[in-house]
């Protein structure tokens, strides 16, 4: 494990985009490996350690700040993605595997918090494609797995309205 020092500031959706590019790698090998389904489970499970970081880095910028609206809508998006890392973790236990060490990635300083929040949103509109891709692959592999993965999808796209309604006026 890295500590932060030791690796280069990159950008959230930069990581984001790195995964998606990891998955269709993934899914192109032929012909398709047994562990191919965990494989996938794991790159999910890194993406959602990568928003949960980001989550703690903007409650860290919002620390005393009047907004406790913003801070509120944070705080139960971090634990929302703690509870989809355990999820994740536990289907990948449950098919043999083991959850992926997690290297320390430094996603920058926050300097303000609304280009962070729309740089979160399109980094999450990569991450709902990177799950849907997973769960058209194991729609017909791993029942179980597709159903657990629909479930988050659907919280993620509703975490994606909500967060677009924090920085979209009506």
């Amino acid at each position: 494990m890295h500590a932060p020092s030791d690796v280069q500031p990159q950008v959230f959706s930069t990581l984001i985009a790195a995964l998606r590019d990891e998955a269709g790698q993934l899914l192109g090998i032929r012909p398709i490996p047994a562990n191919t389904g965990v494989k996938l489970l794991g790159l999910l499970y890194r993406a959602e350690a990568l928003s949960a970081q980001r989550y703690q880095l903007l409650l860290l910028r919002l620390e005393g700040a009047p907004n406790e609206a913003l801070q509120d809508t944070f705080t139960r998006r971090e634990a929302m993605e703690r509870r989809h890392l355990a999820q994740l973790a536990q289907r990948i236990a449950a098919l043999g595997g083991e959850p992926p060490v997690l290297l320390a990635h430094s996603l920058g300083e926050v300097a303000e918090t609304l280009p962070v929040v729309v740089s979160s949103l399109l980094a999450k509109r990569g991450m709902v494609k990177l799950y849907r891709a997973a769960i058209r692959f194991l729609a017909q592999r791993d029942r179980d797995s597709a159903a657990l993965l629909r479930l988050i999808l659907k919280e993620e796209e509703a975490h994606i309205a909500a967060m677009r309604a924090l920085v979209v006026p009506r």
